[in-house]
């Protein structure tokens, strides 16, 4: 389907319809515009200014991606910006929220970065820049990286390697600590089972040094031994 027209999202359920947009996981820049309309069976990306639909087959394709709901309004900004070939950043794209309260999935004292991903990049990236957490692609070498981990704890590179948020005692991977990640990610735009793909595939857990979800194969300066703190036996 192709449609040029945007009043029909003045016609979206709450309850089960969605506009959203993608972005990099990284970088923030947003990839897609995207609306789910359960009464049209299905989602539509937003291209050069008309929705075509996403075939089910590509449903997998947000596995990779930061998801977040935005208002009708953003539609505009983003034909604009497609027309100029320039990228939206996150700061933008909050800009146009969709109205729809970011709470914890029946958690009223999960922390505030597991519900707002701003929160926690803004807290991820004081992490990165005072206790040079990382590395950015774990499944990489990153000799750099663990050398200079190395010689700041005075120990082998693969001894630091083994110094990991996965075995920090401030990395938290409690199962209502989990459960406020996953209601986060879902609330985000995620469905329950992508949520919990990323949470697996990641080993996300939360980090009470510098208060954000990070990921078990990487590390920072802060690193203690001990951990991580899980659900008492």
């Amino acid at each position: 389907m192709s449609d040029s027209s945007t009043t029909w999202l003045e016609n979206l359920d709450p309850e089960t319809d969605m506009l959203y947009v993608t972005m990099e996981d990284g970088t923030f820049d947003v990839i897609d515009l995207v609306v789910s309309v359960r009464a049209k069976a299905g989602a539509f990306v937003r291209d050069g200014g008309s929705w075509f639909r996403i075939p089910d087959k590509d449903d997998d394709t947000l596995n990779d991606v930061v998801v977040m709901e935005v208002s009708p309004d953003f539609v505009e900004l983003f034909d604009r910006r497609q027309e100029q070939n320039k990228k939206i950043n996150i700061d933008e794209v909050r800009s146009f929220p969709s109205g729809e309260a970011m709470t914890a999935a029946g958690e009223a004292d999960c922390p505030p970065a597991t519900q707002d991903i701003a929160v926690n990049l803004a807290n991820r990236e004081n992490a990165i820049k005072t206790a040079a957490y990382g590395p950015l692609n774990p499944a990489e070498p990153n000799e750099e990286f663990w050398k200079a981990k190395g010689d700041r704890w005075s120990v082998t590179i693969d001894d630091a390697k083994k110094s990991l948020c996965g075995n920090c005692a401030v990395f938290v991977v409690t199962t209502k600590m989990r459960d406020c990640i996953a209601g986060g990610l879902e609330q985000g735009g995620s469905s329950e089972g992508n949520a919990w793909d990323a949470i697996d595939a990641a080993e996300l857990g939360y980090c009470e040094s510098f208060d954000f979800k990070c990921a078990a194969s990487r590390t920072c300066d802060a690193w203690v031994a001990g951990g991580p703190i899980a659900d008492k036996v």
